[in-house]
């Protein structure tokens, strides 16, 4: 009989292994016993691979500091070494460029950023991204065979099987083979993926929406995205272009008469809500006004803005509230065709979320007859977090192929 990838016993020993090694990372400080019940593999098979694992480092054992109940000696626990590897989180958006390291808890241990369109101008954008990364393992002391994988959110429409980001507006890229010129110049494993997918795994890794089933998360910053989590699944469609709500039209009207593209190829939701929209809105009603706003005297940005409405300024206002008026009706359209449990705002446009979400909520509980829980992310760095998440569920979770065929 001809031996096939799953039925040789590299294979089944590669599966088991990983199972007790997933089992571990959930469920740390347990016993062999324990393992062996949970995952139903023999006592023998566990015991031999737990103890590859403790000499891999990915696994150490400690002494309970409390005896059994029976007495005698303290039992033997064992626990995942979370700094047994690392992973590198990086988050490519429009405005700014993110690079983190995390342990393999989830925990940030450096984190560096630069503005992306300076360094698109003024160096090649890959060189300057692979550059601070390896600053950041040199400041830490990390060799680089110490990481695991290298994750990344990339903004536009993503082909994730080959690395490819397909369209990305705001960095001119078209057809772009991210991966594969992150791994030449790196030489480790690159997993990419769109940025408010990556975002979402982090919501649902240690967010708000944690082992939640079904997520939507929708970013706001210099443009709009979506991360859709069904089934606890990411749900990326047929082309890799699900979730671009970018393009979604929340006035037919205004979508018949024209409007101005913020960044070539963005979509109608993106020209209406991101933040460079709001400060071009803005700029033409203050050119239009004869007042002398005290805005016009500063550099204007979305955040300014908000600020101003919050304190009642009639122009800030008008264009904050038309701005609402945009999200919560794409809210209404995404929630009614995927019932999450949680709707969560991300991006910079999110941190004013305690302000205008009681807004959101009235147009959705009058449009609405099911009512969704919607709050706005309390995670910093998040789409570094959702990196390492990718990562993980990417990198054959947690262990490469032993040689079977």
């Amino acid at each position: 009989m001809k031996q096939t990838r799953t039925n040789t016993p590299n294979y089944l020993k590669h599966l088991n292994k990983k199972k007790i090694l997933q089992y571990l990372r959930d469920n740390s400080e347990t016993s062999r016993a324990e393992i062996s019940s949970a995952l139903s593999i023999s006592k023998p098979t566990v015991s031999a691979i737990v103890d590859e694992l403790i000499a891999e480092e990915w696994l150490y054992e400690k002494e309970s500091a409390v005896a059994s109940s029976l007495g005698g000696r303290k039992p033997i626990h064992l626990f995942f070494n979370h700094s047994a590897h690392y992973m590198i989180g990086i988050d490519i958006g429009g405005t700014l460029v993110e690079i983190g390291i995390l342990n393999m808890a989830g925990d940030i241990l450096a984190l560096d950023r630069f503005e992306t369109q300076v360094a698109l101008k003024e160096e090649d954008l890959l060189s300057k991204i692979c550059n601070t990364v390896k600053g950041l393992l040199q400041k830490e002391s990390l060799a680089s065979d110490k990481v695991m994988a290298v994750g990344v959110g990339a903004p536009g429409i993503t082909d994730t099987e080959n690395g490819i980001v397909i369209e990305a507006p705001s960095l001119g890229w078209v057809n772009f083979p991210l991966r594969s010129e992150l791994e030449k110049q790196l030489q480790l494993p690159v997993y990419v993926d769109n940025d408010v997918n990556v975002a979402v795994l982090g919501e649902q890794w240690k967010g708000k929406a944690k082992d939640a089933e079904n997520i939507i998360l929708i970013t706001l910053g210099t443009g709009v995205g979506c991360g859709i989590i069904v089934n606890g699944q990411l749900y990326r469609g047929a082309s890799y272009a699900a979730g671009e709500v970018g393009y979604m039209i929340t006035d037919k009207n205004e979508a018949k008469e024209g409007y101005d593209d913020i960044f070539d190829g963005y979509g109608f939701l993106d020209s209406h809500v991101g933040g460079p929209s709001i400060v071009k809105r803005m700029e033409r009603k203050l050119k239009a006004t004869t007042n002398d706003h005290p805005l016009k005297r500063e550099r204007l940005t979305a955040k300014r803005i908000f600020d101003y409405a919050k304190q009642n300024d009639p122009l800030a206002s008008e264009v904050i509230e038309e701005t609402v008026d945009h999200i919560a009706y794409a809210l209404v359209n995404v929630i009614c065709i995927f019932n999450p449990q949680y709707v969560i705002l991300g991006g910079g446009i999110s941190k004013s979320g305690d302000w205008f979400l009681p807004k959101v909520e009235k147009v959705l509980e009058k449009h609405l007859p099911l009512q969704t829980e919607i709050s706005t992310t309390k995670l910093d760095n998040l789409s570094i977090i959702g990196a390492g998440a990718l990562c993980l569920r990417e990198h054959e979770s947690l262990l490469k192929d032993e040689g079977v065929v």
